[in-house]
């Protein structure tokens, strides 16, 4: 029997069944009479309000549902063979499918508060880096010593080392090298979807008491992560990814990130962010 076959037919099923448990989200919260809606928003307002009473600060999260696709990519080594055409650094492609590269010479003068600056010209240059095109700087997962540049696909950008390049900087501005993950053979398998807003993912992290006492709200994105991962291939779906940094206990001052499921409110740990599929491994986000 055709094993990739078994393997889609898993994957349809599993997304059949987040479909028909957001369509009984969207019954339950919005199929309803007025009456039933004017309580549920009521009692998002309560929510909301007992979440600053617990000393958690955020901007008001906005209400507005969006869309969003499942994306499938190609989980090969096909960027294995182009990795040749890099000029000027030493790669070691990786087992997960990642590579990292060192620079024979070192980037320098870059500009600590604002690295973009030169290394945007870096990611553009296809004899440094590889489909540098496809990625955009990102300021809300970079750090001092880390700059991350996120893959874009159809309407959103990859919040996963699998679509990240991520370049290593010195407290002098110096670069010596990344760490790139590409993800190819992009696809939506299905028309977009509607997402749960801001607002309803923020509700559902406090509720499973994944949001503590004396948190702050750094920011919210909704991107893709990684869902499902089968043998050739691995599904991506919406993510509210939220930034929370609490400022008592073991984790005072670091910033930790939340993922919240945009189809189905579920919440997703490093356990359970990517499911196993037919018996095939899989590596958390």
């Amino acid at each position: 029997m055709d094993f990739r076959r078994i393997e889609w037919l898993f994957l349809v099923a599993f997304i059949a069944i987040d479909i028909f448990l957001f369509a009984a989200f969207q019954h339950d919260t919005t199929g309803q009479t007025d009456a039933t809606s004017s309580r549920s928003a009521d009692s998002d307002t309560t929510i909301i309000k007992e979440m600053r009473t617990d000393d958690i600060k955020f901007n008001s999260p906005s209400k507005q549902s969006g869309e969003g696709y499942y994306v499938s990519t190609s989980n090969n080594d096909s960027v294995k063979g182009e990795l040749t055409e890099l000029s000027d650094q030493t790669v070691r492609y990786q087992t997960d499918g990642t590579f990292t590269s060192t620079f024979k010479t070192a980037i320098t003068g870059v500009d600590v508060d604002h690295p973009d600056k030169a290394l945007d010209t870096v990611v553009n240059n296809a004899t440094l880096i590889l489909n540098g095109g496809e990625y955009k700087y990102n300021k809300q997962l970079s750090s001092r010593n880390t700059v991350v540049y996120t893959q874009r696909v159809t309407d959103g950008q990859i919040y996963s080392k699998y679509g990240e390049i991520r370049f290593s900087l010195t407290n002098y501005g110096t670069v010596t090298g990344y760490t790139q993950g590409y993800l190819t053979d992009v696809k939506t398998l299905r028309e977009k979807t509607d997402t749960i807003s801001e607002r309803k993912a923020l509700i559902w992290l406090y509720q499973y008491n994944q949001i503590a006492n004396n948190t702050k709200i750094v920011w919210t994105k909704l991107a893709y992560t990684r869902y499902f991962n089968l043998k050739n291939s691995s599904v991506y779906i919406p993510t509210w990814v939220i930034a929370v940094k609490t400022n008592s206990g073991s984790n005072a001052g670091v910033l930790q990130l939340k993922h919240v499921n945009a189809f189905t409110g579920a919440i997703l740990t490093s356990d359970s962010n990517v499911k196993t599929v037919s018996g095939t491994a899989t590596t958390s986000e």
